[in-house]
This record gives C-alpha cells, sequence and structure tokens, in this order.
C-alpha cells in the first residue's frame, strides 16, 4: 500500500427536479464539502475480484461506498468524491479489470457480466461487507444499474452518473437514431483488429450491439438480456427483471455527447424510486466537472434516503 498524492490526469415512482439544476435545490449548507479536503487518509491497495488482481484506492471509516469508473478511466476519477466522503464513510475505487494497474485478461468472455458482477461480489468479500451504497459512471454505472437490481439485499443505495439502464439502452440503439449517432464509436471497438487495448473487450462481450442505422436496427435480433447477464453467476440474483427497487439517485450531464439525455425517459418503468437530477451544464463526468454540486446532490440523497440501523 501507498499514499496517493494526486490523480493521474485522465458509459452505461421517478422525481425530476426540474430541466436546470440550480445550486439552492439542495439548499443546506450542512451538506456543503469542507473546502481543501485532506486526501491524505487515501491509500492504494490491492483486492482480488474474481480470477483477476484489483488495484484500489481506499479510505476511511463507516458505511461502505464503492464507486465503480467506466472506459477509459480509474477509480482515480473520483478523487474529488472520495477525499469528500472518506471523512464520514469508508470508501473504495476499484480500478476495474481490463485497465492498468488492474489484471488484464485477453479473454472476451473475462469481460462479461457475470464476471463484472463477480468482481463486486469479492469486493464485498474482501472488506467484510453484506453491503454497500454502490456509485457509478458509464461502464461502471452500466454494470451498477445491473448489480442493483439482481442483488437488492446487497445494496443499500444506488447513485448514477451519466450511465444507461441497459434495457434503456438497448431501446434507444434500436429506436433513435440520434443514440445510434451518438454510439457509432463501439463499432469501431467490436470490429477492431488485435491488438487492441483489453477494456474494448467490455463492448465486444456486451450483448447490446450498436447498429449501423435505424434501417439496420429493424433486422438485428433482440438479445435476452437477463440470459446474458445472470448466466453461469456465482451468486444467484435474487431477480432477472433488470427492475431496480432501491432507493436511487442518477446524476446527468445533459451535454453528455456519447449517453444522451433520451436514456432519462421513461426511467421509471425500471428504477420507480429514482430522484434524477439534470446538470444542464454537465457532460460525462459531472463527477469531474461539478464537483461540489455532485457531492452535495450525493449527501443531500444519503441524508434524506438513511435507515437508521
Amino acid at each position: 500500500m501507498r499514499p496517493v498524492l494526486q490523480p493521474p490526469v485522465n458509459r452505461r415512482h421517478l422525481l425530476n427536479l426540474g430541466a436546470g439544476l440550480s445550486l439552492a435545490t439542495f439548499a443546506s449548507t450542512a451538506i456543503w464539502p469542507h473546502s481543501g479536503a485532506s486526501q491524505s487518509g487515501l491509500v492504494e491497495d490491492y483486492a482480488d475480484g474474481d480470477g483477476v488482481r484489483l488495484h484500489l484506492v481506499r479510505g476511511g471509516e463507516g458505511e461502505f461506498m464503492l464507486f465503480l469508473h467506466g472506459a477509459p478511466d480509474t477509480g482515480m476519477l473520483y478523487m474529488n468524491q472520495l477525499a469528500e466522503f472518506s471523512r464520514d464513510y469508508m470508501v473504495v475505487a476499484p480500478t476495474l479489470r481490463g485497465f492498468p494497474p488492474s489484471d488484464r485478461p485477453q479473454a472476451v468472455d473475462a469481460y462479461a457480466m457475470p464476471r463484472l458482477l463477480g468482481d463486486i461480489h469479492a469486493l464485498l468479500r474482501h472488506f467484510g461487507r453484506e453491503r454497500c451504497i454502490l456509485v457509478g459512471n458509464d461502464w461502471g454505472g452500466y454494470i451498477a444499474w445491473v448489480f442493483a437490481s439482481a442483488y437488492p439485499g446487497r445494496v443499500e443505495r444506488l447513485v448514477i452518473l451519466n450511465a444507461p439502464h441497459p434495457a434503456i439502452l438497448l431501446r434507444e440503439v434500436r429506436n433513435s437514431a440520434a443514440q445510434i449517432q451518438a454510439s457509432q464509436y463501439e463499432r469501431e471497438y467490436y470490429n477492431a483488429v488485435a491488438p487492441y487495448p483489453s477494456w474494448y473487450n467490455y463492448y465486444r462481450a456486451d450483448p447490446i450491439k450498436v447498429p449501423a442505422s435505424i434501417a439496420d436496427a429493424a433486422r438485428m435480433e433482440t438479445p435476452d438480456l437477463a440470459a446474458r447477464f445472470f448466466a453461469d453467476v456465482a451468486e444467484a440474483p435474487a431477480t432477472t427483471s433488470l427492475r431496480v427497487d432501491v432507493p436511487t439517485l442518477v446524476l446527468w450531464g445533459m451535454q453528455d455527447t456519447v449517453c444522451l439525455p433520451g436514456q432519462l425517459d421513461h426511467l421509471h418503468d425500471y428504477a420507480p424510486n429514482a430522484i434524477v437530477v439534470r446538470i444542464e451544464d454537465g457532460g460525462h463526468r459531472p463527477m469531474q466537472s461539478h464537483p461540489m454540486l455532485v457531492n452535495r446532490a450525493i449527501r443531500d440523497f444519503l441524508r434524506r434516503t438513511h435507515s437508521p440501523k
């Protein structure tokens, strides 16, 4: 283990809190982060996942907050949140498989959803925790949606930052010409010729494939997401419906050019208890572009949904 000195520079009943989010939305000075929050308590470490070794950053004590990044980031994506929430939570931000310095298996199947879910179970076991507050952006959020739906007993609360619910992503890449266009980069990843970065395998293993056009979408087979996501999982899911009933906060940068705002349409069909906060001038990584706003919104959500033990 070694101290973290500084971060390196570096996808996937409803309450709409308004088309434009103002800082007054969460008007309580008690939940503002302390200025200059110390990172001295954060350390780097390693833990075993589902057949891989995962690098992570951790710190603090209390309820367990697990932060999952996307592509092509690392756990350092959340340095502003780790510094803030380590004051009164135990925070852990792993670098997911496929991204250095964590292990980078070459097999496409190593990036299928059952293995990714296995990594979260393994991290919970490593830290001796039954439940967590699960936070995810991009691919980390995509995984978090699935984990929270299948294992609600392991997730106290869910926080999503610009990450599509899989069922809604499938709908959008079959029906929205704009989202199809925005997702064309994924086709480059599935069609890349080796050698290519290991993390391309997240897209290659995913059952949702982006068509070239709406006309192409009409010819594509609709995958059975539950069958693919939970095939051969080590721990049987409580449900394969992909419905998320745990308290959920969705923070969405509306200027995201990859995950378009249509991903929020009818989200209540899959997350009936979600609160949605739209950040009008935010992009794909609002935790970096609007760190104080994001921290404040998460703190308010955690305070309002706290269940005394």
